[in-house]
């Protein structure tokens, strides 16, 4: 009975202290969320319609920190051109159509400043992902 009752208290000891663990490792994974996100990881989805742009309308994306360049995920290969607003002049500048194939990440355009004002053109109606 003693042996039983001693077999007892090492397995409450036991479950308490990975109770314990579990919780300490919880706590750092809800901490996480806080980091910065990453490139991909902050991704919209978008989609032309029929205006072959994004954003639609007279809308402009703003380049953010998390991305060094404007990368574009299509869901069929597409041309796209990224049209940036120099803020100086108020001038737009279109670079070349780059292609980018199918469920791939492509670059748009590389080495954008954080707050620069853009939008996508495509050369068919396109959706998938964005990132900047």
């Amino acid at each position: 009975m003693r042996i039983r009752s001693r077999a007892m208290t090492v397995a409450a000891a036991a479950a308490l202290a990975a109770g314990g663990l579990t919780a300490a490792t919880s706590t750092s994974a809800v901490a996480a969320p806080a980091a910065a996100l990453s490139c991909y990881g902050s991704a919209k989805s978008y989609s032309t319609g029929t205006t072959y742009a994004w954003p639609t309308a007279t809308a402009w994306a703003t380049t953010t920190s998390n991305c060094a360049d404007i990368n574009v995920k299509p869901s069929r290969t597409v041309r796209v051109s990224a049209c940036l607003l120099k803020s100086s002049t108020n001038e737009v500048t279109c670079n070349s159509y780059r292609t980018i194939y199918a469920n791939t990440w492509g670059t748009a355009a590389t080495t954008v400043l954080d707050g620069t004002k853009f939008y996508l053109l495509f050369d068919n109606p396109s959706y998938g992902q964005v990132a900047y």
